[in-house]
């Protein structure tokens, strides 16, 4: 209770990451798909937000089901081991941070890990002697697929286990049917794709495959983000997926063979070029965290009661004025003040003028700080995209913004008439200086001609 006060605390008082701000200018648009994942966590945003949008009632919904996941981790934990297994679980759920930023962040893996946490144990009811309980597993799914894509690879994990262990199960026509009910619930999502010309598709193999260098890069990217996402239990973690060849037991082999997918295919984009993210793995700690929690021993509790303090301190810091700043601040700090000035620009360029940026991160935190709605991306935006086509403001005046950690994108002088800087604003904070951001105004706007008429 007292981890789900802090974190209740920490919501409300902490800043907004840059893809809340993002998916909270998805709640203004609402719609059935959107080109980076499907929209369930646009919808949870709207429904929190309709009396306010201030950052507590953003993240209202993850609050929420985090408590639901760690009382669904409890019980899967107690139906497959013991009532120890499932409280180990269920603590861990609050002290790995790839799990408790789910309990506490307004993003797709809220829902995304409650739904895995719910299916996974009606699939583990259903291959026990209670098929019936496909039809649930089948509903979760579905709607974790409305939350976030990789829910995917839990149907495929779950087909691996009966292959190997359970090929009677095969014969149930439950199993059919719950498949059948997961892609009725998904399939919204597969009609705003069609309709847009598979914008997402389009999006992930033109936009995302090109974060990185091809190769082992982005795997040790990949791999070097779990020493954020999962502290000194990173090792425990690791030594529980090899739990099944140590000791015997179904309930092992079933957990780490339906997480199997999800943990192998992180590494296939991230090798083929695209940005690596820490939490691609988070359904794999999941599943892992029940197998600690049979496999439980003092070295690991050593290592639990560390990350313990270090979760307590990272969500203290924003509680807590006086505290430090933990590493990782300067990606989360200084947008509230870079909005306001943003809009003060906008008043001395007058009527009708707009924000501009080259990236969405920029754009999303700007629009959600200064609460203008003129809002674009360029040089060009997808025309599937949330962003109003530059277009739409050709002529007319905008403020420009830069992060100056990041190389620009685009040249401001390509984008308008008449280019002037302006004073650039150094966030500092709790005496650190943490970032800077680099402001220009545009005169006369002209967007590329490859960009599509509004």
């Amino acid at each position: 209770m007292g981890a789900v006060l802090l974190r209740a605390a920490a919501a409300a008082t902490g800043p907004l990451i840059d893809d809340e701000a993002y998916y909270w200018l998805w709640a203004q648009r609402l719609a059935w798909g959107y080109l980076d994942h499907p929209p369930l966590i646009a919808w949870l945003i709207a429904l929190t937000t309709a009396v306010g949008d201030s950052a507590w009632l953003i993240r209202v919904s993850p609050l929420l089901l985090g408590v639901l996941t760690t009382y669904t981790l409890f019980l899967l934990g107690r139906e497959m081991f013991d009532a120890r297994a499932g409280l180990i679980a269920a603590v861990l759920f609050q002290i790995v941070p790839v799990l408790a930023g789910a309990g506490l962040l307004a993003t797709p893996d809220a829902a995304l890990l409650l739904a895995w946490a719910v299916a996974v144990r009606f699939a583990w009811q259903a291959v026990r002697g209670r098929p019936g309980r496909w039809l649930a597993c089948g509903a979760a799914v579905g709607i974790g697929m409305l939350s976030k894509l990789t829910m995917v690879l839990l149907p495929i994990g779950l087909g691996l286990y009966l292959v190997l262990r359970a090929r009677d199960s095969l014969a149930r026509w439950q199993l059919y049917a719950a498949a059948a009910l997961a892609a009725a619930l998904f399939s919204p999502v597969l009609l705003w794709n069609a309709r847009h010309a598979w914008a997402g598709a389009d999006y992930i193999l033109s936009q995302r495959l090109s974060g990185t260098t091809p190769g082992l890069t982005g795997i040790l990217k990949l791999l070097e983000e779990q020493l954020a996402f999962g502290l000194l239990m990173l090792p425990a973690y690791v030594w529980a997926l090899l739990a099944p060849l140590r000791r015997r037991g179904e309930a092992l082999a079933f957990l780490v063979l339906t997480a199997a997918p999800a943990l192998v295919f992180p590494f296939i984009p991230a090798y083929a070029g695209a940005w690596p993210h820490g939490n691609w793995l988070a359904p794999v700690y999941l599943s892992l965290s029940v197998v600690l929690g049979a496999t439980w021993n003092r070295a690991m509790g050593a290592l639990a009661a560390v990350n313990a303090m270090a979760m307590l301190y990272a969500l203290s810091t924003s509680v807590f004025p006086a505290l430090p700043l933990p590493p990782g601040a300067e990606e989360v700090y200084g947008w509230r003040e870079a909005g306001a000035r943003a809009a003060v620009e906008l008043s001395t360029l007058g009527e009708g003028s707009v924000i501009a940026a080259d990236r969405y991160q920029v754009a999303a935190q700007l629009a959600y700080h200064s609460r203008v709605a003129a809002v674009t991306l360029l040089p060009c935006p997808h025309p599937a995209s949330i962003w109003t086509p530059p277009a739409a403001f050709a002529g007319r005046a905008a403020v420009a913004v830069l992060d100056a950690r990041w190389e620009p994108t685009v040249r401001w002088a390509e984008q308008a008439e008449r280019v002037e800087d302006a004073p650039a604003l150094a966030i500092e904070l709790r005496g650190r200086r943490l970032r800077t951001f680099r402001f220009a105004r545009l005169y006369g706007l002209r967007p590329s001609a490859r960009c599509p008429e509004p």
